[in-house]
């Protein structure tokens, strides 16, 4: 992506996407996880709803919702990197406070701190259509030493 004056500002959707498409495991794109918006260093997805990640009663399944909030936070990662860096889930917390049923399930992933060797990250997820939060999530991601500068 680049400004008016044509300089660099960072990854743009389509960048993402196309991590997502390239980088992730198959299981990981069966999620259908979209890119829908993308900042410095935050990363907002959407989980189309679907018969296939939902348990009885429509209710999204809690699985999908703790993969997608760790696939959004690496993306989030490769925003802040300017690019696509593997790194490693070392730690992954996630708290549930409400269902999501029958509907889109939007996961906004924001980079707290990226240092060296740690990085921490966090994201809320919601139902598309709702402002209350139906979970939070946070992650410690590895980050090898690949001779990047640090963002």
């Amino acid at each position: 992506m680049t400004s008016d004056n044509g300089k660099a500002t960072g990854l743009a959707k389509t960048d993402l996407a196309a991590i997502l498409a390239d980088m992730f495991a198959p299981w990981v794109q069966d999620l259908g996880l979209t890119i829908e918006s993308v900042e410095k260093e935050a990363v907002t997805t959407r989980m189309r709803a679907s018969a296939r990640l939902s348990r009885v009663g429509g209710i999204v399944s809690g699985q999908a919702m703790t993969a997608m909030a760790d696939t959004t936070m690496v993306l989030a990662l490769a925003a802040a990197f300017g690019g696509f860096r593997p790194v490693a889930t070392v730690d992954l917390s996630m708290s549930f406070m409400r269902a999501v049923k029958s509907r889109d399930v939007v996961c906004e992933a924001r980079v707290r701190r990226a240092g060296r060797s740690l990085a921490f990250v966090c994201a809320e997820l919601r139902a598309s259509d709702e402002q209350d939060i139906a979970a939070v999530a946070n992650g410690t991601f590895a980050v090898p030493d690949a001779g990047v500068p640090k963002p």
